[in-house]
């Protein structure tokens, strides 16, 4: 099976192109729904953020023979299709045609999906290098993907992966013990401006994960005096109780421009809440000696009118200054232990691919074992019926145990000679002298033709399928629709292979990919 990746990022687009492709809580909903109706896509998930929109499906078309590690290439054969429908899905809910959004937007295909959507976890993509945020989010994309039932084995396997490798790069690299988050750094900049921020008078607008972010940093930096204001009330409630602030409803923001500093804005709203006829009031019986109103715009779409940033009593901090801020300060982080996480995890990932992918093949040949060790004791005992039951029964279990001994040796090296990048000749070696000639009937009651042991080193456990609705969701299967469970991350990454290489430098990420 093969995934793909079509998004656009603060990577290739500046702030002011990127809202343009913007999507709302409802708008990712409906564009899961739009997805899983495509006949050339099988599963679907979307990461939405203030820094990215990202489609992740899985075409149902099988892998390249063989499952290789290599550079896709210029043209998406077989998967052009789900490309044009994924981008005609996107394009009707933001309001650019297909043509626009094949000049901004990147494609990544196999390989190339997986390296990405791992460094995206592991915050090497982030605007804020290392944001753990990005982790809950992708978390966040996965679940809602597994509420609409458009997620399946592959990308369970895939986001599952990916949240466990960003968790190995927070803990166990400079990147994750230095990141900065968004929220942090536009704290930083509005210190700048007002000169210091414990006493003063804030508010935070939007109760969703960067409100709850933003009120948690203020609580931090010693700001008391906060309002949290939401359109719904009792989010507000939930969050401002947490921190001991104050809440209110939206229709309330213009009188609290009167006596507030600094505004942290990150709703969902498709249009600008802090506009200037809203501010203008605030802003007219603003006391002379009072310092700039600081407005902080965390929102994609944007929440505050750019036309504020002309007013001269205002000081207007957006993606775009913030943008700048950040790169200076992922300038000064080592971030080679990080780049070495995501060789490793990808190549565990792939390797744990190509060993799911000769399942089937041990499952055939133990199964054949066992049904000729069978059939050979079914005509001794036919040849010998004095013999008592005990002995017949000693009789099958020694011939079952000797065609699982024989038996497991070359299933323990066809998963290993399968997890190499040429593995695939050497399966097909092994299925010449141990496969059946034709499907093996099923061995006897209380005998497996599961293959015994663990799946070695690198694998990545993936489900059959999952659960169906109602259930609750495990980490070794995907939700069923109407399901509430978290996708838990699981504990601790699979070992990384030792061939895995660690770059001297690493340049810049990769971020057109083929282009659509």
């Amino acid at each position: 099976m093969t995934a793909l990746v079509i998004g656009v990022s603060h990577r290739v687009v500046p702030p002011a192109v990127l809202e343009r492709f913007a999507l709302t809580a409802p708008d990712t909903a409906m564009l899961l729904d739009r997805l899983s109706a495509i006949p050339a896509i099988a599963e679907a998930a979307v990461l939405a953020t203030c820094n990215r929109v990202e489609i992740y499906v899985e075409t149902g078309q099988p892998d390249p023979e063989p499952y290789a590690v290599a550079a896709p290439g210029p043209g998406a054969g077989p998967h052009d299709a789900a490309v044009g429908d994924a981008l005609a899905g996107l394009g009707a809910l933001t309001g650019n045609s297909t043509e626009e959004l094949r000049t901004h937007c990147y494609v990544h295909r196999g390989p190339a999906a997986v390296e990405h959507l791992i460094r995206v976890s592991c915050g090497l993509d982030s605007m804020a290098l290392g944001d753990a945020q990005i982790r809950g989010q992708i978390r966040a994309a996965y679940t809602l993907a597994a509420h609409h039932g458009s997620v399946g084995p592959v990308l369970h396997g895939l986001f599952q992966h990916a949240l466990r490798a960003g968790k190995r790069a927070e803990s166990e690299t400079s990147v994750g013990r230095s990141a900065a988050s968004m929220v942090g750094v536009a704290l930083d900049v509005a210190a700048e401006a007002v000169g210091w921020l414990a006493g003063r008078r804030a508010l935070v607008v939007g109760a969703g994960t960067l409100g709850a972010l933003s009120a948690a940093s203020l609580h931090r930096a010693g700001v008391t005096d906060v309002t949290v204001v939401n359109r719904s009330p009792e989010p507000a409630r939930r969050l401002a109780a947490r921190h001991g602030h104050r809440s209110a409803g939206l229709e309330e923001l213009p009188a609290l421009l009167y006596d507030t500093d600094l505004v942290l804005s990150a709703t969902g709203a498709r249009e600008p809440v802090v506009t200037r006829e809203l501010a203008a009031p605030a802003l007219a019986g603003r006391a002379a000696d009072r310092g700039p109103l600081v407005l902080v715009d965390l929102a994609l779409p944007r929440d505050v009118d750019p036309g504020l940033a002309a007013e001269p009593r205002v000081r207007l901090i957006d993606l775009a200054a913030l943008d700048t801020r950040l790169k200076e300060t992922a300038a000064l982080v080592p971030v080679d232990d990080a780049y070495r996480i995501v060789a490793e995890e990808t190549a565990a990932y792939h390797d744990g691919r190509r060993r799911e992918r000769v399942t089937p093949l041990i499952v055939a040949m133990r199964s054949n074992a066992l049904s000729i060790a069978e059939a050979e004791v079914d005509r001794l005992l036919d040849r010998a019926p004095a013999l008592t039951g005990s002995v017949r029964g000693e009789v099958e279990r020694t011939a079952r145990r000797i065609a699982e001994k024989l038996m497991h040796r070359p299933t323990v090296r066809v998963r290993e000679m399968a997890a190499q990048p040429d593995g695939h000749a050497y399966v097909q070696v092994v299925h010449d002298l141990f496969g059946p000639a034709e499907p093996a009937g099923p061995p006897r009651p209380g005998t497996t033709a599961e293959p015994t042991g663990s799946h070695g080193p690198g694998t990545s456990a993936e489900p059959t399928g999952p659960p169906g609705p109602g259930t609750t969701a495990e980490p070794t299967g995907p939700p069923g629709p109407g399901t509430t469970a978290d996708p838990s991350e699981p504990p601790g990454p699979p070992p990384a292979p030792t061939s895995a290489t660690t770059p001297a430098t690493h340049p810049a990420p990769k971020t057109g990919g083929d282009r659509p």
